[in-house]
């Protein structure tokens, strides 16, 4: 089975509905559920206030409503934390943003037309690296072995073990490669683990006390829903698996964290209001790439862009997914924010289609704020 650590918003965006935001918001949740998720939640904030929104459980064994101020695995949304982290000692002059990954990991990056001397950082933060993608060769063993350490080096040497993807800084094209390389890359630069500088310069400066940054230990503790995978062979009401417990060392810097909806806002507002970079990076991570094929989705650094409609304008969007569990965040260009989970992720057929219809009614509901 594999699984990917992202996904961002499908299709095209839905012009400004009728109805108000809640009601919006409210209809996507109640959708995702009939359409086969267990629970699924949303925040919406504006001006200070917050709106908490609801459908489904968060165990389907005990029939427990879900919870939208829970704990879930946040998958791809891990990214912006690193993102911002690297922008930060960017920030500091630590590192640059135009140094190559061989600057800070010699001889990492090489093999069948890899070359880590080509590529630059910020290359690996807005997926212009042209860096091959290693998920798919872990992914079924990590599933199968919670415990199974997966070091960071070795995650990278499967990628290269494959072709570039193309010449760097040439094309645009996720890959969950980039941000292991960067946590290696922030390892080097501050000589601790990314874990401990998240934990130092983000949540605890944030005061994000329902997200943490597990490095090893697969199970989940506190408020939390408990997370569901279906077979790929299967759709709607069939066996579900708990996958709660999952390991948590195969996706690491590309999306080991757990967070909150809440937790997850005031992470996203921070990066995009200037609160944790200077004007200069603030311009970087809003210079935009067009994302091949989608004319409605760009690429800056550790985020993406929907282009909205009518006066919704930009809307700033990260999400995230991993076994179990899907996020998103989206954020308008005023900081108004829409936020969604769900407590099962399926990357294909009528199920990975929900997620794709549940991101569209977020943004719907943004438009409507």
């Amino acid at each position: 089975m594999t699984v990917a650590l992202t996904v961002t918003a499908a299709g095209p965006v839905h012009g400004a509905p009728t109805q108000t935001a809640d009601q919006v918001m409210q209809d996507g949740l109640n959708a995702a559920v009939a359409a086969g998720y267990p629970g699924a939640t949303a925040l919406l904030r504006k001006d200070g206030a917050s709106q908490y929104l609801t459908a489904g459980v968060g165990d389907r064994a005990a029939r427990t409503p879900t919870d939208p101020k829970a704990q879930v695995r946040i998958g791809s949304n891990t990214k912006p934390f690193i993102g911002a982290l690297t922008m930060m000692l960017a920030d500091q002059g630590a590192l640059s943003l135009d140094d190559t990954v061989d600057r800070w990991l010699p001889g990492v990056v090489t093999g069948n037309g890899n070359d880590g001397k080509k590529i630059k950082i910020r290359q690996l933060l807005n997926h212009t690296s042209g860096v091959p993608e290693y998920l798919d060769r872990v992914t079924v063993d990590a599933y199968n072995n919670p415990n199974k350490p997966f070091p960071p080096a070795q995650l990278v040497q499967l990628a290269m073990q494959r072709a570039p993807l193309f010449t760097p800084g040439t094309s645009v094209k996720y890959s969950n490669t980039n941000f292991i390389l960067l946590g290696m890359i922030i390892k080097s630069v501050t000589g601790n683990e990314p874990a401990v500088e998240v934990q130092n310069r983000l949540i605890d400066r944030l005061g994000l006390t329902g997200t943490s940054y597990p490095t090893s230990d697969p199970k989940l503790y506190g408020n939390h829903v408990r997370g569901y995978a279906v077979p790929l062979y299967y759709w709607g009401e069939r066996p579900y698996v708990d996958v709660t417990t999952l390991n948590v060392q195969f996706s690491g810097a590309a999306g080991a964290m757990v967070s909150t909806l809440d937790d997850l806002a005031a992470l996203h507002e921070a990066l995009l209001d200037g609160t944790l970079l200077s004007p200069a990076m603030m311009n970087e991570l809003k210079t935009l790439v067009p994302y091949p094929d989608q004319s409605n989705l760009s690429f800056g650094l550790a985020h993406e862009v929907v282009n909205g409609p009518g006066t919704c304008g930009k809307v700033w969007t990260k999400g995230g997914a991993i076994y179990g569990y899907y996020t998103a965040v989206l954020t308008r260009e005023d900081g108004a924010q829409a936020a969604v989970a769900t407590n099962q992720y399926n990357m294909a057929g009528p199920a990975g289609a929900g997620v794709a219809n549940l991101t569209n009614a977020a943004i719907d509901a943004l438009c409507a704020l």
